[in-house]
């Protein structure tokens, strides 16, 4: 059995322990101490990264009550060893963990939702409810969260006694085999938990819920606390001051600014695709009934497609419509479908092609000079 250090002194960064046994697994190395103070991966909760002397380690889990430290390098059993944990990674996880303690604990007693999934990366934390909450009630549990960091709640963490458990009403999303350990904040939440946790919820610093999506009858939020939450931040911040400037409109009127500009958009789409049926039925009007093969520039396949139906229309036979340079070509072509299945199928097994279409019409690409598709047509 490893001593959990972490369980006793969160904020514990740096120890010293004997190495028990190493094992060599492959191209790493399996290091058990008799103590430790790197959390392993649980809960929905990635392992501590640190070091143990010059050794990397870059995983941890438990087996049985042992804790398995992944190194890149051996360690000699009976040493003494210094280990140090990546603290402020640890410290990001231990605001993200306790804020969803907080977020979940107030979403079951207000709403009677139950947390069914969780999940801790390395820049955000994700929460499955198994109910569905509306972006109202969710406002309500950020706020409400939010208040319980700024009253700087004592964070809990301790093991009861078999009666204490029995007459505590605690959160747990599976059945736990042993000793429970428990995580309480007052008036906000009590929940099984093996994690390390901030002393108080004001180490949090804010809590926010980013999104949401549903999910097997439930929902799944996206949240930030802390660290995590003011780089976030800052990322928006960023980009919503370039997206401002670009505009010429203040941060508070951007979104105004969007819609306005998305809106010039659409109606410049509409112009344009206007404008295209023109050059098409000028393409299809200046062409002669002789041509079969035609070709312009910096057309896309929809473009193609109405110069080729309007030659189609205005001349009938196969007219196609050939957009591209050097060797590689896109392609429209139309006429009536049986004739030009026939023909399709002649193209294909002449050139390189790639494509296919019914109902009168074929389009795809071709790699093939200009004077080798003149030749075949």
């Amino acid at each position: 059995m490893t001593q959990k250090l972490y369980e006793i002194d969160a904020y514990l960064a740096e120890f010293n322990a004997i190495v028990t046994d190493c094992i060599q697994d492959g191209d790493k190395f399996k290091i058990t101490l008799d103590k430790t103070a790197f959390f392993p991966e649980g809960g929905g909760q990635a392992a501590d990264i640190g070091s143990l002397n010059d050794a990397k380690v870059f995983d941890v889990q438990e087996q049985n009550g042992v804790i398995y430290h992944y190194t890149d390098k051996p360690l000699e059993t009976g040493s003494n060893i210094s280990g140090k944990i990546d603290f402020d990674r640890r410290f990001n996880f231990m605001q993200n963990h306790t804020g969803e303690h907080i977020v979940s604990g107030l979403a079951n007693r207000l709403f009677a939702v139950n947390n069914a999934g969780f999940h801790l990366s390395e820049e955000l934390v994700t929460v499955d409810f198994d109910k569905e909450l509306t972006r109202e009630q969710l406002d309500e549990v950020e706020y409400l969260a939010n208040k319980a960091v700024w009253a700087n709640l004592p964070v809990n963490t301790y093991y009861p006694t078999d009666d204490e458990l029995k007459n505590t009403d605690y959160r747990s999303k599976k059945e736990i085999d042993g000793a429970v350990r428990l995580v309480s904040i007052k008036d906000t939440d009590i929940c099984a938990c093996c994690a390390p946790h901030v002393k108080n919820t004001g180490e949090i610093g804010v809590i926010k819920l980013l999104d949401t999506e549903r999910m097997r009858g439930g929902i799944r939020i996206v949240m930030k606390c802390g660290n995590f939450a003011l780089q976030d931040y800052k990322n928006k911040h960023q980009n919503i001051s370039q997206i401002s400037a670009q505009l010429s409109a203040k941060q508070e009127n951007a979104a105004e600014a969007v819609v306005l500009l998305n809106n010039k958009l659409t109606a410049e789409i509409g112009n344009t695709v206007a404008l295209k049926r023109k050059i098409a039925e000028l393409i299809a009007d200046t062409t002669s009934a002789e041509q079969n093969c035609v070709f312009v520039d910096d057309c896309d396949i929809k473009d193609l497609q109405l110069i080729a139906d309007k030659l189609h229309k205005n001349h009938s036979g196969i007219k196609a419509v050939f957009s591209g340079e050097g060797e590689s070509y896109n392609f429209a072509i139309c006429g009536e479908d049986g004739e030009l299945q026939e023909f399709f199928k002649d193209f294909k097994s002449k050139l390189s092609v790639r494509g296919g279409g019914r109902g009168g019409m074929v389009q795809g690409s071709v790699i093939a000079d200009k004077s080798q598709i003149k030749l075949f047509f």
